[in-house]
């Protein structure tokens, strides 16, 4: 059941995301760049950074709380450095932990 509402919340998301047309260069988006964002696009970016990071990691599962967590930990990374580069953000948060 959770992961029919989880493929159909990513199909959402991709949905409205592509339908703006936008492409996004993830490498060089700053922290006030996703901090811009509006609710579907930031979680767009969230779900694509995620999978990145999966992929190169060979995990292939997504442990919901620990996506919340990191979401929440990227935001407060970002909030208070608006002009640091979010995946150098992420690495910091992962140095971190």
């Amino acid at each position: 059941m959770k992961k029919s509402i989880l493929a159909a919340t990513t199909l959402l998301l991709l949905a409205t995301t592509s339908a703006q047309a936008e492409v996004v260069d993830v490498s060089t988006l700053k922290c006030s760049d996703l901090l811009a964002m509006n609710t579907e696009e930031g979680g767009s970016i969230l779900l694509w950074l995620h999978g990145y990071y999966g992929g190169q990691s060979n995990d292939t599962t997504i442990d919901l709380a620990s996506f919340e967590a990191t979401g929440t930990a990227i935001g407060e990374k970002c909030g208070a450095e608006p002009e640091l580069g979010v995946m150098t953000a992420i690495k910091q948060i992962t140095d971190e932990q």
